[in-house]
């Protein structure tokens, strides 16, 4: 059996949430304070996933990084893969806010979006 402790961040009140997992499996959840937390620590335990927020780098433009970011959470075992992935790519202008970078990325059903509208 494994013990693992988060903060809930869902409101500010930061419960101190502990859950016992066997084999990969919830066994045990305690100490939120309301069903909100209980179901973000549920998922923090079982399956965490985050919205992604980075830069792509851009040519022809004034600026030489794009912000973008993910349109829905990205399983955080993943993070690093798309990070890598973003570095690679370089991109060309003109680019409209919330245009689509990447489609599914890594078979996630996430896009990568454009967090900003680009001219030459």
């Amino acid at each position: 059996m494994e013990e693992k402790k988060l903060i809930c961040v869902i409101c500010p009140v930061g419960c101190e949430v502990s859950a016992t997992l066997e084999d990969g499996e919830l066994k045990d959840i305690n100490g939120y304070r309301c069903a909100q937390g209980e179901e973000y620590a549920r998922e923090e335990f079982t399956s965490p996933s985050r919205i992604l927020t980075a830069t792509v780098w851009i040519k022809g433009s004034r600026v030489s990084q794009l912000p973008v970011r993910s349109n829905r959470p990205l399983p955080r075992p993943k993070l690093e893969e798309v990070m890598a992935l973003l570095a690679r790519e370089k991109l060309e202008v003109p680019i409209k806010e919330g245009q689509i970078i990447i489609e599914n990325i890594l078979g996630t059903g996430a896009d990568i979006v454009s967090s900003r509208d680009l001219e030459k």
